[in-house]
């Protein structure tokens, strides 16, 4: 009786999913069914900016769902003037009276103190406040430190000894104009010690600066003047205290160029200005080459550039083949250039293979392959595979005084058919020999492409 109640009760809950309907909505919330195949349970989840109270799953259990629904309330923040000692302005149109999510409130402290964080908190999604929330303190001033001999203050009486909380001041040092600042922070002066670094000015006759007085730290950029050019190459040169990191150099450029004295070791026969010899910027020379050898560059013209250095090194390699290489009958020619030590490749085409492969001559001769021999108790068929004749393969007898057969053609071979049943014949199985079955072994001719 126990167990009749059980299957019943699982009956009630399997098949209480057609009697239950739609589950109940919830203010702010969406529904998703985590099991699509049974719909016998539903999973709530809230909209941005609430979050849920209660059971997220509910199922389907004797007619009804269950547990009670769950409820989306607004995600708030805790009243940050319960933790602030000043005063608070809510900027954001919230007609509540509490603080919900994307809310931003300003703090504020009375004159006799200061305010020791962010001004300004956000209501976050978590229910928590973003910078967090600052304190009112009572202001600590500060010590005015001195400077170095040539630094000075700007705007400040000479009598006053201290700043106040939370304020600044401004110092020059020597001669510069570039202001540098201090803070007061809770008694303390940031950065700790005021510095003054040396500027660095700059003057050459060579050297073209991008301007005369350059910051501690600052970084030089430069040019040389006419004929010359800079030694330093992708160097960054910086003021460090009134000196330069690395002195920049100019280098005069050369105003003539020379005829290099080894060009006989680059198989050049002649030049039209002798080797050793200086020629201007602008000019050029040419050159010849000894017997079965070619300029590297077809012009044959080396020119003076105009920093003094040569156009390129003039030497010779060997000629070039002036023609294609041959052509080949029934067969294909591969080459990429015809520069002294290229290769060419020759290539037959199916059904042919070369013959006296040589550097002499290369032929694409045609092949064959021999007669396969009479096929015992069986028949030899050659297969005509044409579409312009027919749409089916066309058989005819292979026949035996035929020497070879040629490329690309396929014969098939045939057997006599053999004896298929026995018969008892007083007392003796009739024919004699047993019908056998042989594994027939088959295999997909490879058509080789020669060359």
């Amino acid at each position: 009786m126990k167990r009749l109640i059980q299957l019943n009760l699982i009956r009630e809950v399997l098949f209480s999913e057609k009697a239950c309907g739609l589950p109940p909505l919830v203010s702010y919330g969406q529904i998703i069914q985590p099991d699509r195949t049974t719909n016998e349970t539903v999973q709530y989840i809230c909209q941005d900016g609430y979050q849920l109270h209660g059971s997220s799953i509910l199922k389907c259990i004797l007619s009804q769902w269950q547990p009670t629904p769950p409820i989306c309330e607004p995600i708030t923040c805790d009243d940050p003037q319960t933790n602030f000692n000043g005063y608070i302005i809510s900027l954001s149109n919230n007609n509540s009276s509490k603080y919900l999510m994307d809310t931003i409130v300003r703090f504020h402290c009375s004159s006799d103190l200061v305010l020791r964080g962010s001004r300004i908190s956000k209501c976050q999604f978590n229910g928590s406040w973003s910078p967090k929330i600052p304190k009112c303190e009572k202001p600590i001033p500060c010590s005015i430190p001195s400077l170095p001999s040539h630094g000075r203050y700007q705007n400040l009486h000479p009598f006053i000894q201290q700043i106040d909380d939370g304020r600044q001041l401004e110092y020059v040092c020597g001669n510069s104009r570039y202001r540098r600042r201090i803070f007061c922070r809770q008694g303390k002066i940031l950065p700790r010690m005021p510095k003054c670094f040396n500027e660095c000015r700059v003057e050459d006759e060579q050297i073209i600066f991008s301007k005369k007085i350059y910051r501690h730290r600052e970084k030089v950029y430069f040019t040389c003047n006419n004929h010359s050019l800079p030694l330093i190459n992708n160097e960054t040169i910086r003021c460090i205290n009134g000196n330069l990191s690395k002195q920049p150099v100019c280098q005069k450029i050369p105003t003539m160029c020379v005829v290099p004295h080894t060009l006989f070791l680059r198989n050049i026969a002649n030049t039209t200005i002798p080797s050793g010899t200086s020629f201007q910027i602008g000019s050029s020379f040419s050159y010849t080459c000894i017997q079965d050898y070619q300029p590297v560059n077809q012009s044959a013209t080396v020119e003076c550039l105009d920093d003094g250095t040569l156009s390129y090194h003039a030497h010779c390699v060997p000629k070039s083949c002036k023609e294609h290489p041959p052509v080949i009958n029934n067969g294909r020619t591969i080459f990429h250039s015809t520069t002294h030590g290229s290769v060419a490749r020759y290539r037959c085409f199916p059904g042919y293979k070369l013959e006296n492969n040589n550097l002499v001559k290369l032929t694409c001769q045609f092949v064959f392959c021999p007669n396969p021999g009479p096929l015992i108790n069986g028949r030899i068929y050659v297969v005509l595979k044409d579409e312009r004749i027919s749409p089916l393969p066309i058989r005819s007898e292979f026949r035996s005084y035929i020497p070879n057969v040629s490329h690309g053609r396929t014969i098939e071979f045939e057997c006599n058919s053999g004896s298929t049943g026995l018969t008892c014949n007083h007392g003796r199985w009739m024919p004699a020999e047993r019908p056998r079955c042989i594994i027939e072994h088959h295999v997909q001719p490879n058509i080789i492409f020669t060359g």
